[in-house]
C-alpha cells in the first residue's frame, strides 16, 4: 500500500506517523522511528477496493473527507488522485467565522474532539459527534465511554477542532492502550489527528504541539474483503442484528463480532419468591429517545439484572428515530410514542408529563411504578433493594418516593450497602413512586412549561409536590447516571462530582438492614437517640484535625455530631435551609452543599467511615435543635473569625477535587522527539 502525504505549515514542528501496511507492524516515523504498543491486534484479509482520507485540525475548525476507489471501475491507484473527479461519498467540515482570534479561548459549540467511525467493510459513516474537549471538566467521561463502546475493528478518526486536549485527562491513557503515540504528550494547544483501526494498528498519527499550527493528513486504506456478518444459516434475529451494526457505531457487545452479546439476552438468575411477589404487576418504564447508543447499554444491563420481568419492562419514547426502533426490536422490548414538541428542557417538561399521563391511563391499578431513563445503568442489586422498600410507599404516607440512586454517596462516604437513609430529595435516576403520587402531581402539572419558575420536571415535582415528603435512598447507590444530557452543560464541575464520584454496588442480594425503622415515626426516635448519645465536635469544621482529635479522645466512637447555625430563606415561595449557611460546611466534609437535598428536617448524616457517623443539626431550623447542649458553641460561618473563615474558603481537604491539572505545560516538539526516541 502506497504511503501517504502530510501537508502542513512548519514541517518541523510536526509529528507525523504512517503505517506502510494495515495491520503489520512496520511503522515509520516522519521525523524519527517509534514503535506502537497494540493490543488485541484485529486482523482481517484486505480487498483490492480502498479509501482516501483527508483530516484536518485547526483553530479554525476541523475537516474529513472520505473517498472510496473500486477496482471494479479500473482504478488501481489507492490514493485521491486515482478515483479522478469522483466526488467524496463522505465530506463534513466545521470552521468558524473568520477574524477569530487564534488564541486558546472559551470553547464554543462545535469545538472539541470529533469522532468518526466508519464501517471497515465499505467505509459508511457509522457515528460522527464531537465532545466539548475545550471545557475540563466531565466531558471526557462521556468521550471515554464512547470509545469503549466501539466494536473492535471499525475505522475510527479522531481530529480536534479548534481546542480539545484540555479535557481529555484521564482518556489519554485509554488511547494510548489503543495504540495512540502522541495523545499523552499533547499541549494546551496542540491540533491533532489520528486513522486507526480499534483493537488494531494506527493508520497515521500526526500532531503539531506548538504555535496553533493546522495540519492535514492524507491516507489510502484497503477495505475488508470479509463478507458481512448474518448471511447464509444465521438466524433471523442474528440477520437483522448484524443488518443494524453494519450502520451504527459504539454499540458495544452487541456489535462486537468477537464476543456479541447473545440475543436475546440471558435470563438473568431469580431473587426468590418473596422479592418476586414484592415486584409483582410494578411496571419499569424507561424514558428515551434518540440517543440509541446510550439504551442499548442501559437495556442489556437492564436485562441482566436478577429480578427483571421483561413482561413488566415497557420504553416510553418521545422522539423515535428508525435507529431506536430497530434497537428496541432487537432487544424485543415492548415500546410506544408519544408526541413530543418543544426544546431542550420545556421540552422534556411536556415529555414527562405525558409520561405520567400514559402510566395513569395504562397502569392504574399497579402498587407503584419504577422509573429509568436511557443513562442510567443499574446495579445488579436494583430489584432486590426495590423489593424490599417498595412497601414503604403504602405504609408511611410521609414518604413519596424510593430513590436508587444516592443523594449522599459520594465514593469518599459510601461504606455500607445494607444501609438506608431518608430525607428531603427528589426523584432521582432510577425512583419508584405510587399511582396516587402521579395522580397528585397531574393535577397541579401544567400543561406546557410558559409561565412557571421550575421547567426540570425532577424539581419541579420536588418543589411543588412533595409538600415536604421524603424520600427514601441508599447510602451505596443502586444506580449511576453515566450520559451527558440538556442540562450537562449547566455546571460542569457540579456534573463531574454528583455524578461520576457515586459508587454503583456491584453485588445483588443484599439484606437491607432496618427498613422498617425508615418510618417517619421510627426515624424520629433513633435520630433523637443518636444524636444525644453522639461526641460532640467543636472547632473549624475544614481543620484536618477535627474528626480524628475527636476520634482519638473517645476511642474510635462511632457517632459524631456537629451543630452550626441554619435559619432559612424563600425559594419560589418555600422557605427552605439557607444555603449560604450550610455551603462550606458540607463542603468540608466533602458531601453535597448545593441543596438541603439529602438532608432530613435540617440534618445531614454522613458515613466519615466504616465506624463512624456524623450527624450535621442546623440550629434553630432543624426540630433536633433542642438536643444540643448549652455549654456547646454554635458554629457560624457567617460570624467565625477571619482567620478561621481563611480555613474554611481555602478547604485544603478537598481543594485537589476541584482543581484544574493542564498537561505538559512545557513540552515542545524537540523535547516529545527526544522523550518518545528514548534519547
Amino acid at each position: 500500500m502506497r504511503q501517504g502525504t502530510t501537508r502542513h505549515k512548519s514541517e518541523n514542528e510536526v509529528l507525523s506517523f504512517k503505517s506502510r501496511m494495515w495491520f503489520r507492524g512496520i511503522i515509520t516515523a516522519h521525523v524519527f522511528l517509534a514503535h506502537l504498543t497494540l493490543q488485541g491486534a484485529y486482523a482481517f484479509s484486505i480487498s483490492r477496493d480502498s479509501i482516501w482520507i483527508e483530516s484536518h485540525s485547526s483553530m479554525r475548525g476541523w475537516g474529513v473527507d472520505v473517498g472510496q476507489c473500486s477496482s471494479a471501475k479500473g482504478h488501481t491507484k489507492q490514493s485521491r488522485a486515482g478515483c479522478g473527479e469522483r466526488p467524496p461519498f463522505f465530506n463534513r467540515k466545521w470552521y468558524l467565522s473568520s477574524g477569530v482570534t487564534k488564541e486558546v479561548h472559551a470553547p464554543q459549540p462545535g469545538e472539541g474532539m470529533v469522532l468518526l467511525v466508519f464501517n471497515q467493510r465499505n467505509a459508511r459513516l457509522l457515528l460522527h459527534k464531537v465532545f466539548p474537549l475545550g471545557h475540563y471538566w466531565f466531558f471526557w467521561s462521556d468521550f471515554q465511554w464512547y470509545i469503549k463502546n466501539i466494536a473492535p475493528g471499525r475505522l475510527v478518526v479522531l481530529t480536534i477542532s479548534v481546542s480539545g486536549t484540555l479535557g481529555l485527562r484521564h482518556t489519554t491513557a485509554m488511547l494510548a492502550k489503543l495504540g495512540s503515540v502522541l495523545a499523552q504528550h499533547l499541549t494546551l494547544q496542540a491540533h491533532w489527528s489520528w486513522i486507526f483501526i480499534k483493537g488494531g494498528r494506527t493508520i497515521s498519527e500526526t500532531a503539531v504541539v506548538t504555535n496553533l499550527n493546522n495540519i492535514q493528513q492524507h491516507s489510502a486504506l484497503p477495505l475488508c474483503s470479509l463478507s458481512e456478518l448474518g448471511l447464509g444459516n444465521s438466524s433471523s434475529i442474528e440477520q437483522s442484528r448484524w443488518q443494524y451494526c453494519a450502520t451504527e457505531g459504539a454499540m458495544g457487545e452487541l456489535c462486537d463480532e468477537h464476543s456479541p452479546l447473545p440475543l436475546p439476552v440471558p435470563f438473568p438468575p431469580s431473587l426468590g419468591s418473596e422479592a418476586a411477589t414484592a415486584l409483582a404487576n410494578i411496571p419499569v418504564i424507561l424514558t428515551a429517545g434518540s440517543r440509541h447508543q446510550y439504551l442499548r447499554h442501559t437495556l442489556t444491563v437492564l436485562l441482566s439484572t436478577p429480578g427483571i420481568q421483561l413482561v413488566d419492562l415497557f420504553v416510553i419514547l418521545g422522539d423515535a428515530p428508525p435507529p431506536t426502533i430497530k434497537l428496541l426490536y432487537l432487544l424485543n422490548v415492548s415500546y410506544t410514542i408519544l408526541p413530543v414538541s418543544g426544546n431542550y428542557n420545556n421540552k422534556l417538561f411536556t415529555y414527562y408529563r405525558n409520561v405520567y399521563e400514559y402510566v395513569a391511563e395504562n397502569f392504574a391499578k399497579a402498587p407503584a411504578v419504577i422509573f429509568l431513563d436511557e443513562d442510567v445503568e443499574v446495579s445488579p442489586d436494583f430489584f432486590s433493594y426495590m423489593s424490599q422498600t417498595l412497601w414503604l410507599l403504602k405504609a408511611d404516607p410521609s414518604i413519596y418516593c424510593i430513590n436508587a440512586f444516592s443523594a449522599t454517596g459520594f465514593r469518599e462516604l459510601s461504606y455500607h450497602p445494607s444501609r438506608l437513609f431518608r430525607g428531603s430529595v427528589q426523584v432521582e435516576w432510577g425512583y419508584a413512586i405510587s399511582l396516587n403520587f402521579i395522580k397528585e402531581a397531574l393535577s397541579i402539572w401544567p400543561k406546557e412549561s410558559h409561565g412557571i419558575k421550575v421547567i426540570l420536571y425532577d424539581y419541579f415535582l420536588y418543589t411543588f409536590v412533595s409538600k415536604e415528603r421524603e424520600c427514601v435512598f441508599p447510602e451505596v447507590g443502586r444506580s449511576f447516571h453515566y450520559g451527558a444530557g440538556t442540562n450537562t452543560m449547566a455546571n460542569l464541575i457540579t456534573m463531574e462530582r454528583a455524578f461520576l464520584n457515586k459508587t454503583l454496588l456491584q453485588d445483588f442480594g443484599v439484606k437491607l438492614s432496618n427498613v422498617d425503622r425508615l418510618s417517619l415515626a421510627h426515624w424520629k426516635e433513633e435520630l433523637q437517640h443518636n444524636i444525644s448519645q453522639a461526641t460532640v465536635l467543636v472547632g473549624n469544621p475544614c481543620k484536618d484535625n477535627l474528626v480524628t482529635e475527636s476520634l482519638n479522645s473517645t476511642q474510635g466512637h462511632s457517632l459524631l455530631v456537629f451543630y452550626h447555625h441554619l435559619d432559612t430563606t424563600e425559594e419560589n415561595g418555600i422557605e427552605v435551609p439557607d444555603v449560604t449557611q450550610y455551603y462550606h460546611l458540607y463542603s468540608c466534609f466533602g458531601a453535597w452543599s448545593l441543596s438541603e437535598q439529602g438532608q432530613h428536617k435540617g440534618v445531614g448524616i454522613l458515613s466519615l467511615a466504616t465506624n463512624v457517623t456524623l450527624y450535621i443539626v442546623g440550629v434553630p431550623y432543624s426540630p433536633y435543635s433542642n438536643l444540643k447542649p448549652n455549654w456547646v458553641p454554635l458554629w457560624d460561618v457567617n460570624s467565625i473569625p477571619e482567620e478561621e473563615f481563611i480555613i474554611v474558603d481555602d478547604n485544603m481537604l478537598h481543594r485537589g477535587e476541584f482543581t484544574v491539572h493542564v498537561p505538559n505545560l512545557n513540552m515542545t516538539t524537540t523535547r516529545l522527539i527526544s522523550k518518545l526516541s528514548g534519547l
